[in-house]
């Protein structure tokens, strides 16, 4: 009897050490007894806050008081001026590269410091802090909610699920690929032990995709702690913008194409053509050699040796990439070799968990070309940042602008598909998603741009119908979330257009007015409120509303200014008779005209004007 009582005293003993400081570490509401398991988002590239710290490991503050910013890197304008002053005139003054390459490869170092990584090891050798959250959103300051939650609005799951069970994954976006993956697997094991589950669903968006990738190769044990994975915008294969970056596969190399397309991709035509226009002060080849320097100091010396940005690299560019860089890195080529294998197995790795029982969705966007910088950018369908292929694992695509064609027959390739019979086919004849590996789990958005996809509501709801429900299961568990939707942004309309006309007077309307004013109304908050909508709908609902409330006198219609276009009228009839040859290529006959025209330009666009008004 007392061998018995021995026994049983141990054991409360040991309960006791084991058990309850475990029970005391969960600080979930439903201590992990509850259907919804918590979830991790995983942000894309520049998603975390990273600051600079001075040599004293305080915050770097900038003239307003405000901690300076690491990503994508920091920039010191009167420094730069002085460095690049000086080269630059005697560089002008003798239409030859006297030091300018020189001085802007000082100012790309300069800058990109604090997200240098060191050659060797890959490790980040800068002076920064990665503001991180190693608690639940509940636990958070109202400051850190509001920097996650811009980031990506899951306020209605945390409603659904509670805040206890929403957690954000920050980390330095130029930092180590490996070193990444290990905390996030360490973040997922701290998330089971506070919440009490077993179990936990992640996010991995965009650049979270490439880490993800990571995770389920290096720890494939973690395919056991996981319940759900929803993909957003997930860069599974990289992105083809990167793949340019890394084999110097510059598009602006091309001066053709520097002077009439590069930089119309990226910014205002107008203020695009007067740089343009600038740039011909130098000669074409000095122009050209500047730019060729400038862009193999930032690959070589800086990208080169950030193992986070060779995750974006896509497998078919890495092979060439890695031999043009890391010939005399061996370490970095060790840890970016450890990648890629994990990018050529991500589709294996993906249909592993599949087979675990772990469901799997992805959300996507398309018909949105590739920013211009690499000369890539149109090979593929995209959503002007990834790749249509790498975010939605697989699927085939006309290019933007494009069709598969009517006699396209789709390929059926996935044996994810759970009816061979299914049309997977967008409406718009621009992808197949049948090619994909889970074309009965992926969402398409056309026209959805990849950096404001957290400000389609229809992604934000479904993403938290995924998580926060088992409702559904595919895309045909409800005509709600079709698998072919349309892009939006509702901001407008509810916090403007929407509140503005319900609060008009009807009283005071015509009959024909009051009706317009209503039925735009009724329009609008059917939109808002429902989940399906096509390309350039909610532009075309917030005209009508706006279109009324101009009628009836409650807007004042905007004149719209005719817009200048002296540069770039300039700068085309500059490429059209002399290509990209700078101003001193050209011959003097030639000058004279350009300064004919450009006092004729001058007269209809300055000189007219102000007598017309006067």
């Amino acid at each position: 009897m007392k061998k018995i009582l021995s026994f049983l005293l141990v054991g409360v003993l040991l309960f006791s050490v084991v058990v309850l400081p475990s029970s005391a570490a969960v600080k979930t509401e439903c201590q992990g007894d509850c259907d919804t398991c918590p979830s991790i988002v995983v942000p894309g590239i520049g998603q975390s806050n990273v600051w600079a710290l001075d040599e004293n490991g305080d915050y770097l503050l900038d003239e307003d008081g405000e901690r300076i910013s690491c990503f994508p890197a920091t920039f010191d304008i009167p420094s730069i001026i002085g460095k690049v002053i000086f080269p630059a005139l005697l560089t002008l003054f003798t239409q030859a590269d006297i030091g300018l390459s020189d001085a802007l490869c000082q100012v790309v170092l300069d800058s990109f410091a604090v997200n240098a990584c060191d050659p060797n090891t890959g490790k980040n050798t800068g002076n920064i802090e990665v503001e991180k959250y190693p608690y639940s959103v509940a636990e958070c300051s109202e400051y850190e909610k509001n920097e996650i939650y811009d980031n990506i609005p899951l306020q209605a799951f945390s409603q659904l699920a509670g805040e206890d069970h929403l957690y954000y994954f920050a980390y330095n976006s130029f930092g180590n690929n490996y070193d990444t993956v290990c905390e996030l697997y360490d973040f997922i094991q701290m998330v089971k032990e506070e919440t009490g589950h077993d179990k936990v669903n992640i996010v991995p968006i965009s650049m979270g995709g490439s880490i993800a990738n990571g995770l389920l190769q290096y720890f494939p044990k973690v395919m056991d702690d996981l319940n759900k994975v929803v993909y957003i915008v997930p860069a599974l294969n990289g992105s083809t913008i990167v793949g340019d970056l890394y084999t110097k596969n510059f598009a602006f190399f091309d001066t053709e194409f520097l002077y009439n397309g590069f930089l119309e991709s990226l910014m205002d035509e107008e203020e695009a053509r007067m740089i343009e226009v600038i740039a011909r002060i130098l000669p074409d080849e000095v122009l050209t050699g500047v730019l060729k320097n400038v862009a193999n100091c930032l690959v070589e010396d800086v990208a080169a040796n950030i193992t986070s940005l060779w995750g974006l690299c896509p497998k078919e560019y890495y092979p060439q990439a890695a031999q043009m860089l890391l010939a005399d890195k061996p370490e970095i080529k060790r840890q970016t070799d450890m990648f890629y294998e994990a990018q050529l197995n991500s589709d294996t790795n993906i249909q592993m968990l599949i087979d675990k029982g772990v469901q799997v969705f992805n959300i996507v966007d398309y018909d949105v070309p590739l920013y211009q910088i690499g000369r890539s950018w149109n090979t593929d369908n995209a959503d002007g940042v990834i790749h249509l292929s790498s975010t939605s694992m697989g699927a085939v695509s006309a290019c933007v602008g494009d069709t598969l064609g009517k006699n396209y027959i789709q390929a059926n390739t996935s044996k994810n598909c759970s009816d061979p019979t299914h049309n997977h086919i967008s409406p718009d004849g621009v992808v197949d998603a049948s090619a994909g590996l889970l074309p009965d789990t992926t969402f398409y958005f056309d026209g959805q741009n990849h950096e404001q996809t957290a400000r389609n509501d229809i992604i934000i709801s479904l993403a938290t119908r995924l998580l926060a429900t088992d409702d559904i299961k595919d895309v045909y568990s409800t005509p709600d979330y079709p698998q072919f939707n349309g892009q939006r942004d509702t901001r407008g309309l509810k916090n403007n257009y929407i509140p503005t006309a319900k609060s008009v007077d009807t009283s005071k309307l015509s009959a024909e007015d009051a009706q317009e004013l209503a039925a735009a109304i009724a329009e609008a908050e059917a939109f808002v409120n429902g989940t399906v909508c096509y390309y350039g709908q909610y532009r075309e609902i917030e005209a009508r509303l706006s279109n009324i409330l101009i009628k009836i006198g409650v807007w004042t219609a905007e004149e719209e200014e005719e817009p200048s276009t002296f540069f770039t009228d300039l700068s085309l009839w500059l490429f059209d008779n002399f290509g990209s040859n700078g101003f001193s290529e050209l011959p003097f006959t030639t000058v004279i005209s350009l300064l004919g025209t450009i006092f004729s330009l001058i007269t209809n666009y300055v000189i007219a004007p102000i007598i017309g008004a006067l």
